[in-house]
């Protein structure tokens, strides 16, 4: 089984590439030990320019070993606007996440196929 944080950051990696209107991914999470349990989601928050406001709604995948992902995982799609109102408090997110490692958008080096 792969470790956790290298599979959240595939997931991440994998969603920036098939969706370039994605600007910023955002791990979330309990900030207890439960994390580390196989059967706790990884909990990725993105702020895509595309999506459209429709406040926090998790989206729940399983595990898919055979594409290397070991691990359930939440997904949750916010506009920029609903981000910055995460932010500020002022947007709830599901009860006891806590912000974590943000992944940036990989660079891609030049010449490299889109």
């Amino acid at each position: 089984m792969s470790d956790k944080d290298e599979v959240a950051r595939k997931l991440a990696a994998g969603h920036y590439q098939t969706d370039p209107t994605i600007v910023k991914i955002v791990r979330y999470s309990t900030g207890n030990e439960d994390e580390n349990l196989p059967d706790e989601p990884i909990k990725l928050l993105e702020v895509n320019e595309a999506t459209i406001p429709s406040g926090i709604v998790p989206l729940q995948f399983d595990a898919h070993p055979s594409s290397g992902i070991d691990y359930p995982s939440v997904i949750v799609e916010v506009t920029p606007a609903e981000f910055q109102d995460i932010e500020q408090g002022q947007l709830p997110l599901p009860l006891g996440w806590q912000m974590g490692e943000l992944f940036p958008r990989p660079i891609q080096s030049e010449g490299a196929e889109t």
